[in-house]
């Protein structure tokens, strides 16, 4: 009994301070969405980093999402009935879930990471090569996310970020044709990331719900 008192302590304290943890992963896009308002549309020093908020900004409901099916099984990884089960399932269940959501944030960077480099090609051609990677990635937020995990690395994602965010990107000198041609180029860019993180939460969630059944079966040993 006292056993099982010890894991039950043991175990709201992980919970607890996951859920601080992505606290402080869901208060980042708090951060984002000040940088956008603070910015304007049309301003061509801000448009590349505008465009990047927005693009950051998109997914928001896939890390809230991720952060809420986590949530929903360390809650039922809480109850009396789980820990009735043994200590040893419910740890596999809580390290797989762990698991899940480091995944998905591997994800999430992978697909920031390919919609980086296609921003930059756009900005590339359409300035005949004058844009070069060194001076994009100096106000890049997107490049904060590279080898970060968003449910994991927030505090070294934090300081990239707001290193970045105090840059601004200047777009040379270009024609209202051409501006406007770059804006349309970058609304595919933006259509390739929703692609990319559709098929990432779709992933997901038939990861953590086959968790959540493997709860289910296995340790409170519920048939449905």
């Amino acid at each position: 009994m006292k056993g099982l008192l010890l894991l039950a302590a043991l175990l709201s304290v992980a919970i607890s301070a996951t859920v601080a943890d992505r606290a402080e992963t869901l208060n980042l896009f708090n951060q984002l969405k000040r940088v956008k308002k603070g910015r304007m549309l049309g301003a061509d020093e801000d448009f590349v980093s505008l465009v990047q908020s927005q693009l950051l900004l998109a997914e928001e409901e896939y890390v809230r999402s991720s952060i809420n099916g986590e949530s929903s099984i360390l809650q039922e990884l809480s109850t009396a009935e789980a820990q009735a089960s043994g200590p040893n399932c419910v740890d596999f269940i809580r390290q797989k879930t762990a698991l899940m959501l480091n995944l998905a944030g591997v994800s999430y960077a992978s697909c920031l990471s390919r919609v980086d480099d296609a921003l930059f090609e756009k900005l590339y051609d359409a300035t005949n090569g004058v844009v070069s990677r060194e001076q994009y990635d100096q106000a890049n937020m997107l490049n904060a996310f590279r080898g970060e995990n968003i449910f994991v690395d927030m505090d070294r994602i934090r300081g990239k970020l707001q290193e970045r965010m105090r840059a601004t990107f200047k777009l040379p000198t270009l024609t209202a044709e051409s501006l406007q041609e770059i804006r349309s180029e970058l609304g595919e860019v933006k259509e390739q990331f929703s692609e990319c993180m559709k098929v990432a939460r779709a992933t997901l969630d038939t990861s953590l719900e086959g968790t959540s059944k493997q709860y289910k079966h296995v340790c409170a040993k519920k048939l449905e």
